[in-house]
């Protein structure tokens, strides 16, 4: 097998240009949307690192990989799409953030080109655009699901004021249905953690009332916030004395970094993310390629790369053309670094995640992940 090869390099490239060129005809096209300036360029980088790991892993020497520089604006992205199809792309794949994919949208839809993004905003999704970001309603839908199973009933909710806060609010309310947790409040924290304190103290007037009353206690609180910010709400817990032994912390996909590690008022939380997988393994080639640790969201980078990989050797490319209609939705499952997954009718990516909780030392799974769980845990 001969090594594939990669077009349009960015100097960030420099380092593999010894080791990357066409050894023959190039029959297959993909495209690789990504921020390598402006907003979001240190992820972007890092998504082109895992790309580069997958590439040489999946691809053969008659087919060659574009690689755009979005810049991080819709406008990059949209161009950048642009430019990647009048060089003959047959798939694209990024861009990175949601406002970026609907810019980029209408250029691959009017060329009949599928995209995968790597946004979780499922309203992106349809009409030949994939979403392949871990969406905030699987993921409520998972831990909500879960703790519900282990008897917890009356949830509250700390969200921020923002679209994905909005998101994560409303995949609650749709996730209540029909069970027995019912939601004591929602509140909306401000992205700059200006009013932390303020939030937090209502929340635990509310436990309060609810101890010394006949209404039934809150029992848990979905924080959807991560790093310094979950932190800092966590601790303002225990300062209003509301003991998260027993009412307890959940979270979502955005704990799932180191920076939880060593917060006492955390211990105990549960959080729905995406399993381990293979992901060590993928870590230890990154970190030995390109002398850092990858981000969590590199992995997206690596699995699309891989799907393509697989749609070409499948045949389900076609040379002249592009991806062969419905062929990335009749995938029935695909197991990347983190997990299982597959395209729902609507292109939303079906995720199976596991249950994590955190403790002293640590994270640990406490239900691994599943796919296609009609309970919600996917």
């Amino acid at each position: 097998q001969g090594t594939p090869l990669i077009r349009d390099r960015h100097p960030s490239l420099d380092a593999a240009s010894d080791k990357v060129r066409s050894t023959g005809p190039v029959r297959y096209t993909v495209a690789l949307l990504v921020p390598l300036s402006g907003r979001g360029a240190q992820l972007g980088q890092a998504m082109l690192n895992a790309a580069q790991l997958s590439l040489f892993e999946n691809f053969d020497s008659d087919t060659t990989l574009i690689i755009k520089d979005t810049g991080g604006t819709p406008r990059g992205a949209a161009d950048a799409a642009g430019e990647a199809l009048e060089e003959g792309a047959q798939l694209l794949i990024g861009p990175l953030f949601s406002e970026s994919v609907s810019a980029a949208a209408p250029v691959a839809r009017a060329r009949g080109v599928p995209m995968i993004g790597f946004s979780n905003d499922r309203s992106v999704a349809g009409e030949g655009v994939y979403v392949f970001g871990y969406t905030p309603g699987q993921q409520v839908r998972r831990i909500i699901s879960f703790a519900a199973a282990s008897g917890l009933r009356r949830v509250a909710m700390l969200v921020p004021d923002s679209a994905y806060g909005y998101a994560v609010a409303s995949a609650l309310e749709e996730s209540i249905a029909g069970s027995r947790v019912s939601i004591a409040t929602i509140e909306y924290f401000a992205t700059d953690g200006s009013d932390s304190m303020d939030v937090v103290r209502r929340i635990a007037a509310l436990d309060k009332s609810a101890t010394s009353s006949a209404e039934q206690p809150l029992d848990c609180v979905l924080i959807a916030a991560g790093g310094r910010q979950l932190r800092s709400l966590a601790t303002l817990f225990p300062y209003f004395d509301v003991e998260t032994s027993g009412v307890r912390l959940l979270g979502t996909e955005l704990w799932h970094h180191e920076t939880i590690f060593g917060e006492p008022a955390l211990n105990g939380g549960w959080y729905a993310a995406p399993p381990p997988g293979t992901w060590g393994n993928f870590r230890q080639e990154y970190q030995a390629s390109f002398d850092s640790r990858p981000p969590y969201r590199a992995a997206l980078a690596y699995d699309a790369i891989s799907l393509a990989g697989k749609l070409i050797g499948t045949g389900q490319i076609n040379e002249d053309h592009s991806v062969l209609s419905g062929a990335l939705s009749a995938i029935e499952e695909f197991t990347g670094i983190q997990g299982m997954f597959r395209f729902g009718p609507g292109g939303v990516a079906e995720r199976g995640l596991a249950i994590y909780e955190v403790s002293e030392d640590g994270v640990e799974v406490v239900d691994p992940a599943r796919l296609g769980i009609a309970d919600g845990r996917m």
